[in-house]
């Protein structure tokens, strides 16, 4: 069974297709005693190789989970982002699009698309100051949206003699 597997594991997606990988550290090993001890005049680097497991759906994990928003459909019939009874609600397309369609986008890209489209509106007026004010909150609406997709923490190190 896999254990820290948002450590262990990365993807890469090419197309459609999203190819799952395991990392893994190519040490220089013996084996004393039963114990798997590193050599000393071995240097160590990280590599990709194929995941060495099944992942079965009958597995209690129930395989594997993918959270985002899917482009295939870019406009859907239901809001995205509200929850239908509980649970994520399920998304079809439309078979026309109308004024009743939604975008499939997260809350924060809408936002963000709302004052792009402010922004266009703005410019066609002439109004360039309010255009460039409008620019500036859809880039850092945009900018929020990925920060929001990234679960790995920053940090800096403290110096000891350092002003806080």
């Amino acid at each position: 069974m896999s254990y820290e597997t948002d450590k262990n594991f990365v993807y890469y997606i090419s197309g459609r297709n999203i190819q799952l990988y395991q990392l893994s550290t190519s040490d220089n090993t013996s084996e004393l005693a039963g114990y798997k001890i590193k050599n000393i005049d071995s240097v160590s680097s990280k590599t990709v190789i194929y995941p060495n497991e099944t992942i079965k759906e009958s597995d209690n994990s129930g395989g594997l989970m993918f959270e985002g928003t899917a482009f295939i459909e870019p406009f859907v019939t239901v809001e995205p982002n509200e929850l239908s009874g509980g649970a994520q609600p399920t998304l079809s397309e439309p078979d026309t699009v109308d004024e009743s369609s939604h975008i499939n986008l997260s809350r924060m890209l809408t936002l963000a698309v709302v004052d792009y489209m402010k922004a266009m509106v703005s410019d066609a007026k002439g109004d360039l100051e309010r255009k460039e004010y409008y620019m500036k909150e859809f880039w850092k609406k945009a900018g929020d949206d990925e920060n929001n997709k990234r679960t790995v923490p920053r940090m800096a190190a403290t110096y000891p003699f350092g002003v806080k």
